[in-house]
C-alpha cells in the first residue's frame, strides 16, 4: 500500500504538522510497509523489537501472555501507533501485537530514526515529543491507579498506616520501577 503525504497527514497529524517541505516525503520513503494477515503477530512479548509501527489500515490487539493466562491490553486501530518503547530502547517487546483483521502497518526502526535525525532534526524531534507525551500519559495513569489503590493501605503518616504484608511493597516496587528507581528504597 502506498501512503501519500496527504493521507499520512490525515492519519497522523501530530507528526505531520511540524514537518517542513520534503521532510514528510523523506519520512514516508524511510518507512517499511508490512501487510499483516489476520492472526499474524507484528510483535511478540519478550522478543526483540526496535520499531515504531503506524497503523494505516485494519485493527490489531495488544496482549501479554504468562504461563497461565493471556491478558488483552486493548485494540490498536487505523491512525494509531505502537512500539514507542522499543524505538527508543530496542529490546524485548513489552506485549504481543496481533492483527485481528488483515492490516497494514508502516515500520520506523530505531536506526532509521537516528539517520533521519541527522537530516531532519525538527521532524524527528516532533516524533520524540509525541512518544514522550504517550509515555508520560501512561506513567500518570499508572501513578493514579496505584496511588488510589494503595493510598488507604499505607499513608506517609506512619501512625495512620494500615499495613497489609506484601501488597504495599508490591505497589511501591511498581511505582519505583515506573519512575526509573528499580528497587531503590525511598
Amino acid at each position: 500500500m502506498s501512503m501519500t503525504p496527504a493521507a499520512f497527514r490525515e492519519l497522523f497529524p501530530e507528526i505531520a504538522r511540524h514537518c517542513g517541505p520534503g521532510e514528510l516525503d523523506n519520512l514516508l520513503e524511510s518507512l517499511e510497509a508490512q501487510d499483516v494477515q489476520a492472526g499474524q503477530s507484528v510483535t511478540t512479548d519478550g522478543e526483540y523489537s526496535d520499531s515504531l509501527f503506524f497503523v494505516i489500515s485494519g485493527k490489531l490487539v495488544s496482549q501479554i501472555t504468562s504461563d497461565t493466562e493471556t491478558i488483552r491490553l486493548g485494540s490498536i486501530r487505523k491512525g494509531e501507533c505502537f512500539g514507542e518503547v522499543n524505538i527508543l530502547d530496542p529490546g524485548p517487546s513489552t506485549s504481543s501485537v496481533i492483527a485481528t483483521v488483515d492490516s497494514t502497518v508502516l515500520a520506523l526502526s530505531h536506526d532509521t530514526l537516528r539517520k533521519l535525525d541527522k537530516v531532519h532534526p525538527k521532524m524527528t524531534g516532533n516524533i520524540l515529543r509525541m512518544l514522550s507525551t504517550i509515555l508520560i500519559d501512561r506513567c500518570r495513569v499508572a501513578d493514579k491507579l496505584l496511588f488510589s489503590k494503595y493510598a488507604p493501605i499505607e499513608s506517609t503518616d506512619k501512625t495512620k498506616s494500615r499495613h497489609h504484608p506484601g501488597l504495599v511493597e508490591w505497589g511501591r516496587d511498581i511505582l519505583q520501577k515506573l519512575h526509573g528507581h528499580k528497587g531503590r528504597q525511598p
